[in-house]
């Protein structure tokens, strides 16, 4: 795909960006070519022997990112690969299941447990995600991005759902979303791999309460004329 046929201001990414995404060729780039012209952030590894003793608790074995990854892996059936301390991210799944944490968000957020949970739960919602199998070399920008921002909500909603039942509010994640909405304002070039900061909350939400009343009702059902209740992927379903 010839650079010059791309017209980055209708993209609203910064031509450099585009640079950087196409090789010698003419071709699309590597996986970290195309990761950063979708605004996927390209983490900095963190050698674990640096880290403060406070962040590097959270990466114990019996830390906390291995106590949600325990809850999450009971509902997912997804164990998940290793947890590997990064800047330049807040949260990101490789394709071996990985996940990359950002040291200064657990700097900062690190105490917030329904936060780290919200996170790693979008994070598990890639890894679930059959789009992770697409062929990118055949597909336009704009279909690229679209492929991106579906995924991106479909790992908003598996967030949601998750964190209803490993027992989290989901105040946090909301907070942080509306907060991120604020700082996008700011930037003159704006990630389009997400939908809008509103979307996404309501995605995050809706599924939340879907969850929510589906036990309630549940419960009403099976409870109330004394049978035993059945087992609660077979209510839930995907919310």
């Amino acid at each position: 795909m010839p650079i010059e046929k791309i017209n980055t201001q209708l993209l609203g990414l910064p031509p450099a960006w585009m640079s950087r995404a196409v090789q010698r060729g003419g071709e699309m780039g590597n996986s970290e070519a195309i990761k950063k012209l979708l605004g996927e952030p390209i983490p900095q590894l963190v050698d674990p022997k640096n880290l403060t003793p406070h962040i590097a608790q959270f990466f114990r074995r019996n830390g906390t990112l291995e106590r949600i990854r325990k809850k999450l892996a009971l509902i997912s059936r997804k164990k998940g690969g290793a947890f590997i301390p990064a800047r330049g991210t807040i949260a990101s799944v490789d394709e071996d299941d990985n996940i990359y944490v950002g040291v200064d968000f657990l700097e900062q957020f690190g105490d917030d447990e329904n936060l780290l949970a919200a996170i790693l739960a979008h994070e598990w919602g890639h890894m679930m995600s059959d789009r992770r199998k697409v062929d990118w070399s055949h597909v336009t920008i704009d279909e690229l991005f679209a492929i991106r921002r579906d995924e991106e909500a479909e790992a908003d909603a598996f967030s949601g759902r998750a964190l209803f039942l490993l027992g989290y509010s989901p105040d946090s994640m909301i907070h942080l979303l509306e907060t991120l909405r604020n700082q996008k304002k700011k930037r003159k070039f704006e990630s389009r791999k997400y939908h809008n900061t509103a979307t996404r909350i309501e995605i995050f939400r809706q599924s939340y309460n879907a969850v929510k009343r589906a036990l309630e009702v549940a419960r009403r059902l099976f409870f109330s004329s004394g049978h035993t209740a059945p087992k609660m992927g077979q209510i839930i379903g995907e919310g």
